[in-house]
């Protein structure tokens, strides 16, 4: 039994899936949260700035003495290895669980990967897809999607947002996907607009949510759980605060009461240099 919180971070609030996953699997585990607001988008910074950036959030959260950490961005996932790789904890990315759900899930062995600009040029989420599927992957960009989610848009009334997910959807319908992986974290907030622009006929794979399934199942592999059953206290800080509609999609998305706190950006980066 370890009473210590679990570490979940990202660059912004797409993270939040992991949070709802956990808690769904373990309610008793306490949750410290950490979105990189301020600094967000990572998905078109080259990778040795985002090593840095995560090298600073993991920084902070094992000053607060995580026992385990979710790295809940594909960005970061696919970016930072090195950095991930080092940690004295248990760390957890969204590749490797999405990686294995999306081939036991295809069934004709066609799958697409939606992530941001940095994963897929890193190449490391098509490649362990492939792996697992023998078939080549359909990966697209789409950078355009993380910032307007970010800042709340609804994706039913936001023209901008349909349009562009209509857009990246068309390579992955075109070569008959049945399956598509939602490789950024901030992408299943956004769901039932993919869904509507593939069809029934394609499943869709949350990233976020695979990994917390990967980390539950290995922390309790490990003795790491508090194993209680009384809903435990989860922690929300950000380095700027996103916006009210943001926090909305949030509430709404968590189903519970969801209340971000400040984490001055000096904090991290003090630490850094140090």
């Amino acid at each position: 039994m370890d009473p210590r919180a679990i570490g979940i971070f990202d660059s912004g609030i797409g993270g939040l899936m992991a949070v709802r996953m956990l808690r769904h699997l373990l309610p008793g585990e306490p949750i410290l949260y950490l979105g990189d607001t301020a600094r967000m988008p990572y998905g078109d910074r080259p990778a040795g700035e985002i090593g840095r950036l995560t090298g600073e959030l993991t920084g902070w959260l094992l000053r607060q003495n995580v026992k385990a950490l979710i790295a809940a961005c594909g960005t970061i996932s696919c970016n930072a290895g090195e950095t991930l790789q080092q940690l004295p904890v248990p760390c957890f990315d969204v590749v490797t669980a999405a990686a294995e759900a999306a081939a036991r899930t295809t069934r004709n062995g066609k799958v697409g990967l939606a992530a941001t600009s940095a994963t897929i040029h890193s190449g490391r989420f098509a490649e362990e897809i492939e792996k697992r599927t023998g078939q080549a992957v359909t990966a697209v960009p789409c950078p355009r999607l993380a910032p307007m989610i970010e800042h709340g848009a609804n994706p039913y009334n936001h023209p901008e947002m349909i349009t562009a997910v209509a857009e990246y959807c068309q390579p992955m319908l075109q070569s008959g996907v049945d399956t598509v992986v939602l490789g950024c974290t901030h992408y299943p907030l956004i769901a039932e607009l993919f869904a509507q622009i593939l069809g029934p006929e394609v499943t869709l794979i949350d990233c976020a949510g695979e990994a917390a399934k990967s980390a539950a199942k290995a922390l309790k592999e490990q003795h790491l759980l508090v194993e209680g059953h009384s809903p435990a206290a989860v922690e929300y800080r950000f380095t700027a605060l996103p916006p009210q509609a943001a926090q909305q999609t949030a509430r709404r998305m968590l189903g519970e009461d969801f209340t971000p706190r400040l984490l001055p950006l000096e904090e991290l980066t003090a630490f850094s240099a140090e």
